[in-house]
């Protein structure tokens, strides 16, 4: 029996997992395998996490270690809740206590340098949609990511769902976005691609971030998660001031100098 394959499905499928774990949890636990060469999963004992974490203090930093076990825990807390173990092969090991790094804020106007940045090419104009998206919605990259056509017509470009195992996710989006992406599916083209960022991926889209980011001249190198606390500042001001999303919004694009066309 395939326990991995079963381990990774199952949590997918229960939604207890995104993408992006489900990639850790692989190539985590891939690593694992590979160093125990032979030995097969349900023969690991502590001894052998052990000299696992001996082996990768060689090349891995603390907090690289530290979800690396993680990621083991889990599969080994699947197996024993299937009862297809009765013990923890690293129930006896403590990892030391990660210190928390300082969040880094990015601020509007931080994100209206980055937006410059991206010009007018149809690289560019795809970039800022992406950009835009994740400040306006607050989801992650990936539920960006995998928006459709269809489902944006549906939703007559006023909102952005998101599906995460079973549970579905709305969230509204401005007039000057929804009629940006209108246009944008336009200049697409008929295509067979039913996704909008079809031939962007995650890693892709956070190198174009950074190189974004270093251009815009800001010293500290950022990432699409710091977009997310501009969109929890825009939302927590529109519960404040008891104003409208759109109205709010409206006011932040005046801001950083996306106006109506």
């Amino acid at each position: 029996m395939d326990f991995v394959k079963e381990f990774l499905e199952t949590s997918k499928e229960n939604g207890k997992i995104t993408d992006t774990t489900h990639e850790m949890y692989q190539r985590d636990l891939k690593d694992f395998k590979e160093f125990l060469g032979e030995k097969e999963w349900l023969d690991v004992s502590n001894e052998d996490i052990l000299k696992y974490i001996e082996e990768l203090k060689k090349k891995y930093s603390d907090r690289s270690i530290y979800r690396k076990v993680s990621s083991l825990k889990s599969f080994y807390r699947y197996l024993l809740q299937k009862r297809i173990i009765d013990f923890m092969p690293m129930g006896e090991i403590e990892l030391p206590k990660l210190q928390k790094a300082p969040v880094r804020i990015l601020e509007l106007q931080e994100l209206n340098r980055v937006l410059e940045q991206c010009g007018d090419t149809f690289e560019g104009k795809r970039d800022s949609l992406v950009i835009r998206l994740l400040c306006e919605t607050g989801l992650k990259i990936n539920d960006i990511l995998e928006i459709e056509k269809d489902t944006l017509e549906t939703y007559e470009y006023k909102n952005i769902t998101a599906t995460r195992g079973k549970r579905i996710y709305s969230e509204p989006i401005s007039e000057k976005l929804g009629s940006d992406l209108k246009n944008y599916i336009e200049m697409l083209g008929n295509t067979e691609e039913k996704r909008v960022f079809g031939q962007l991926s995650r890693q892709g889209f956070r190198a174009r971030f950074i190189s974004y980011g270093k251009k815009a001249g800001i010293k500290q190198e950022i990432s699409p998660s710091m977009i997310k606390r501009i969109s929890i500042e825009i939302k927590d001001k529109i519960e404040n001031d008891d104003v409208s999303f759109i109205e709010k919004m409206r006011e932040v694009y005046m801001k950083i100098g996306i106006g109506d066309d």
